[in-house]
């Protein structure tokens, strides 16, 4: 059985300073200048909260976490320092690999610090690729439809 693997992706951590990010309650530092290698998801989230710092701290709050990005060239600009995309991407033996769901732990060298467990210990997070749920108010079914008060 083969199953395709994450996109990796590279984080760049383009500014002077030490980059806390988070993911999953666990921290991770990176070094002012540091470039590390991790799956694209995780390159995205530490990068976009990387920009998110740096616009915050230029005084231009209204440009963070932009709903469309690419309408944003401020964004954009110091994302695309911070996030590089590998295109390839590779087949593997499923029994090949050592963390099925990827995660934090994907990361090059060092320990990651963990957040105290507040009710979670031993729960790992899980990502599928299901379409989300969809659940319907009451009142949706036809029988009731007649009996809604509202305004007419």
């Amino acid at each position: 059985m083969t199953e395709v693997i994450h996109r990796t992706a590279q984080f760049h951590n383009f500014t002077k300073q030490e980059f806390v990010g988070y993911w999953d309650g666990r921290s991770r530092k990176f070094k002012a200048g540091e470039k590390k290698w991790m799956p694209e998801y995780l390159a995205r989230h530490f990068a976009k909260h990387l920009v998110n710092k740096v616009l915050i701290e230029k005084g231009q709050e209204t440009l963070t976490s932009p709903k469309f990005p690419d309408q944003v060239p401020q964004f954009m600009e110091l994302f695309e320092k911070a996030f590089f995309l590998q295109e390839e991407e590779e087949e593997t033996d499923v029994a090949e690999r050592t963390d099925v769901h990827g995660g934090i732990n994907d990361i090059e060298e060092e320990p990651i610090k963990t957040a105290p467990a507040r009710g979670r210990k031993g729960i790992k997070t899980v990502v599928d690729n299901k379409p989300p749920q969809i659940i319907t108010p009451p009142g949706d079914d036809d029988d009731e439809a007649g009996d809604f008060q509202g305004s007419k």
